[in-house]
């Protein structure tokens, strides 16, 4: 038997039902793309509220500086927690279903292996677009600190690796792939998965550059997205596509300050946070 198709415990995977219609599976599509998008609202919610109580601590400052950044990246983690949590309690599921443990070498193998193929992925898709003559959109952050001062990636790096990895793949993985896996085959729930993750993107970067940027730019987020559902459908342990994740962001933050600082260094992904 494929192992992608047995769980680490060595028992199968659930299998998608049996009798499925074109109506069910736009009904599960649909509710989990609007798991997916409501990370959107929730975030801004919880901007406000940070934002608010930054100002009373600190007083006012530049929502888009280096305190604004943080209070949006506390907000992303606050908003996918909140989320994972809504969904566990209303599918009347537990703790049990988050795939949480300490990383065996597999694992270890499979986050170093990982992070080089979504490297290649990155390189492959971005060259096809190039070759194309295809341009992408900028992400928003990449923007403001194009445009303001750099300085505001900085803490971006670090809070790359211990909350944006971390908090999106706990939902749009662990939480969104892992429950599709009752209605689609594993390869299905990760294609499905990753267009969620991907169009949910959309208001960051839809900054100006006109619908084939934009659609160029959700093209290369899918491709890295489908890495990412795959190692974890491979793993079955979010720690390690949360690793991924984190690390590739954090790689295009630190490379974009360099660019932008007019470091020596050569950066190879400044123009494009492909999944922030």
């Amino acid at each position: 038997m494929d192992d992608s198709l047995v769980d680490r415990t060595g028992s199968p995977s659930p299998s998608p039902p049996s009798k499925v219609t074109a109506a069910m599976t736009a009904k599960t599509v649909l509710r989990f793309a609007l798991l997916g998008f409501a990370s959107l609202p929730v975030l801004v919610v919880y901007q406000l509220v940070l934002y608010m109580g930054a100002v009373l601590v600190f007083g006012q400052f530049e929502p888009t500086g280096p305190k604004g950044q943080i209070i949006s990246v506390l907000s992303l983690g606050l908003g996918t927690l909140t989320l994972a949590i809504a969904y566990l309690k209303y599918s009347d599921r537990d703790w049990s279903f988050v795939d949480l443990r300490v990383p065996t070498l597999r694992d270890v193998g499979w986050a170093v292996g990982g992070f080089v193929i979504l490297l290649l992925g990155f390189i492959a898709i971005t060259s096809l677009i190039n070759v194309l003559g295809l341009s992408t959109a900028q992400h928003s952050t990449a923007q403001q600190a194009q445009q303001g001062d750099p300085a505001l990636l900085l803490p971006l790096i670090p809070l790359s690796l211990l909350i944006i990895g971390p908090g999106e793949e706990l939902l749009y993985r662990n939480v969104i792939q892992k429950s599709l896996y009752t209605h689609f085959s594993k390869v299905g729930a990760v294609a499905v998965a990753s267009a969620i993750f991907a169009l949910v993107h959309i208001p960051a970067y839809a900054t100006g550059s006109g619908p084939a940027a934009l659609a160029s730019s959700l093209a290369v987020i899918f491709v890295l997205a489908l890495v990412l559902g795959g190692v974890y459908a491979r793993t079955e342990n979010v720690l390690v596509p949360a690793f991924i994740h984190g690390a590739y962001n954090a790689l295009a933050f630190a490379s974009s300050y360099v660019d932008l600082t007019n470091n020596a260094v050569e950066s190879a992904f400044v123009t494009l946070f492909a999944l922030v």
